[in-house]
């Protein structure tokens, strides 16, 4: 079976994405690639903390939240965050506005305020 198409067509179709990848953003232009929309000042925030490396210890008092909601500190990733749930001897956060939710030991929770 041979082909009808005009290779302008083909290249079309080849290059061609569903809409529902764009995701209403487009590619970043920028030298730093992050990943938002520059002229909107629009910046995507990392999914995922970044966990600088180094000598960490988990802080030696330790705070165990109670309440669904209340907001804790996350030694580990150096953020404060709200409590979502917890299981077993981990902690799942979300940032204190809304945003994608991490989990954390519960042994580097500490009250908010508290300097590491």
């Amino acid at each position: 079976m041979t082909s009808d198409l005009t290779p302008q067509a083909a290249s079309h179709i080849e290059t061609w994405r569903p809409p529902s990848l764009d995701r209403g953003l487009p590619e970043c232009a920028c030298p730093a690639g992050c990943g938002g929309r520059p002229e909107a000042m629009i910046r995507l925030a990392p999914a995922y903390p970044t966990i600088v490396p180094g000598d960490l210890r988990p802080p030696t008092d330790p705070y165990e939240p109670t309440t669904r909601g209340e907001l804790v500190y996350d030694a580990l990733n150096r953020r404060t965050g709200s409590l979502m749930a917890r299981l077993g001897g981990v902690a799942y956060l979300r940032p204190e506005g809304g945003g994608v939710e991490w989990e954390v030991p519960l042994s580097w929770l500490q009250r908010p305020g508290v300097d590491s």
